[in-house]
């Protein structure tokens, strides 16, 4: 199977507003519940212990703040349409165009290519919402509603022609959505993809569902394989990961997080309920992902479970993977589940714990997994061949596997196998260099510089060289333009004088090249005053000559006005 590169990450969860905030929280264990937000819905509305019809029996989950914030100026969108959008839309261009930066490309460079866009999503209570108000419903409440656009707006925004899709298969939608996105790139329907997942709760409608399905549990946490499980919490997320074909970015020097060997999906077909897992399915699963990866049980470092922390779930989810792996030789296969943190992202529990995989294989540690008091010793782990990660692990240093399920509450099922990514060129240490910053209008300006200095302060002085180039690839396109020279205290001090009203001379607001950036290389010594100028040396000195033709022939490849410039000192000065 071939190969794919995750080169891009972003992600919102509960408690971590970006990638890094969500790496400490996983190694700091934290649990990011809260009460439900006023904002939301009044809970004491809704609330029962009991459970009664009609009612919720917990009044806690997992949420991310400021969902209702936007910048539809730099997306171009006119503020009555960006009020009817789906906030799961805004946050998901917003994370999208993150996720693309963080892979080293300029978003917009990518406008008329084909580069393919898989969201999966399983609920749109904004939707529901904004479709029933009759007579409220406008234009732009249809097009800011429903699945397909979560997909297509992303496309449309940001110019891009390869496959736009929007995948509902209940809770594995997400990790479903990076299959299909390695899909694409196999067959050549895309050369780089975003693949995505939202969730936002917004309405008890899926609370009250889970509590009359009895699969709530009261105190509003996930415990996955823990001996207090009993039942989901629900948790909000929005996130985006790049991917290309692992030689292609390779070839393009782009950072890799981890390596897909293989993904697979399948569905339970008749269980015992529609609702119920198969551990048949999910056997099967499993080991057609080891063999499409070409790798036994045996080599796996770790699983990073569906694992809800609903009895029957964690049941069969432990006997499957006991199936897989209880005749493995060593030590027992690490366990753990993402849900333990954040709660049930639902829609976006698969990329989850997919992106705490590629960040796991990235860092070289397994996060350890919150799952209550204990292991439930009626899962029998140690048995088949399984070890809940009570705590952080460190992973081989010449690299690890690491698989990753998830498991729709309807049967459809996905599980892909991620490998350490291979070793790179490290980025050239340096203490200085030229940053520089963009947005589309001078007060965004002001507002990304504030973000920059923020993330400069904490920034390793050592590289500041390879931040700031990258800063120059991705950062360069809008029209209003920051850009300052230095080491980072130098930065910093730049810019704070910007933010405060001063360096005037630090800001641009010429319209953007499109094109390309080029290389230029300017020889400002005495022979430059006009055109020709050294053609009597050239023609007097046949050393000089030689020299020059060779310095010409160096140049040609790599300069297209090379050759041109050459050519004017060689013809006759008017």
């Amino acid at each position: 199977m071939m190969p794919t590169a995750v080169v891009g990450v972003d992600c919102r969860f509960p408690g971590a507003p970006d990638k890094d905030a969500f790496w400490r929280l996983l190694m700091d264990g934290v649990v990011a519940d809260s009460e439900v937000p006023s904002q939301r819905w009044d809970v004491d509305a809704y609330y029962r212990s009991d459970g009664a019809p009609g009612s919720m029996n917990t009044r806690r989950g997992h949420f991310i703040d400021n969902v209702d914030t936007f910048d539809n100026d730099f997306f171009g969108i006119a503020p009555i349409e960006a009020g009817a959008l789906d906030p799961q839309q805004r946050l998901l261009l917003e994370s999208s165009w993150r996720a693309i930066e963080d892979a080293g490309i300029d978003p917009r460079s990518l406008t008329g290519t084909p580069t393919g866009v898989f969201v999966g999503i399983m609920s749109s209570e904004w939707s529901n919402l904004q479709i029933l108000d009759f007579a409220g419903l406008t234009a732009f409440r249809g097009t800011g509603s429903g699945y397909f656009m979560t997909a297509n707006r992303i496309s449309y925004h940001l110019g891009l022609t390869g496959p736009s899709v929007a995948i509902d298969s209940a809770c594995s939608s997400s990790l479903t959505a990076v299959h299909q996105g390695c899909a694409a790139l196999r067959s050549g329907e895309a050369d780089t993809v975003i693949a995505a997942g939202a969730n936002l709760i917004l309405t008890p409608s899926l609370s009250i569902f889970y509590t009359q399905a009895g699969l709530s549990a009261p105190d509003g946490r996930c415990k996955p394989f823990g001996l207090g499980a009993d039942g989901i919490g629900r948790g909000e997320g929005v996130a985006a990961v790049v991917l290309r074909r692992l030689d292609d970015a390779l070839a393009d020097r782009q950072p890799i997080y981890a390596v897909v060997k293989s993904s697979v999906t399948n569905h339970d077909g008749r269980s015992n309920g529609i609702t119920a897992p198969s551990r048949r399915s999910q056997v099967e699963l499993m080991r057609r992902a080891l063999t499409l990866a070409e790798v036994d049980a045996g080599q796996i470092g770790f699983v990073e479970a569906h694992g809800t922390g609903t009895v029957l779930g964690d049941m069969i989810e432990a006997n499957a993977l006991g199936d897989v792996h209880k005749t493995r030789v060593g030590e027992p296969c690490p366990l753990g589940s993402v849900k333990g943190n954040i709660g049930h992202t639902e829609g976006s529990a698969g990329i989850a714990a997919f992106i705490k995989t590629c960040l796991a294989l990235h860092h070289g540690v397994l996060p350890p997994t919150v799952f209550g008091d204990g292991a439930n010793p009626a899962l029998r782990l140690a048995e088949h061949g399984l070890q809940l990660a009570d705590g952080p692990r460190k992973l081989p240093v010449n690299g690890t596997l690491g698989a990753v399920s998830s498991f729709g509450l309807g049967g459809s099922n996905a599980h892909a196998v991620l490998q350490t990514a291979p070793a790179t060129a490290l980025p050239v240490p340096g203490a200085t260099g030229v940053l520089t910053i963009s947005a589309p209008s001078a007060q965004a300006l002001r507002r990304n510089a504030e973000s920059m200095t923020a993330a400069l302060e904490t920034l390793d002085t050592t590289q500041v060289a390879s931040w700031c180039r990258s800063t120059n690839v991705v950062k360069r396109s809008n029209r209003h333009r920051l850009v300052a020279e230095g080491n980072r205290d130098t930065l910093v001090d730049g810019i704070r004088q910007f933010t405060a009203g001063a360096g005037a001379d630090l800001v641009s607001s010429a319209p953007p090249h499109r094109a390309p950036a080029s290389v230029g290389l300017l020889f400002s010594g005495q022979g430059t005053q006009y055109p020709g100028m050294t053609r009597r040396l050239y023609d007097a000195h046949p050393m000089y000559g030689e020299n020059l033709d060779a310095a010409a022939a160096a140049l040609d490849p790599h300069l297209a006005l090379a050759r041109f410039r050459v050519r004017q000192l060689h013809r006759p000065a008017c």
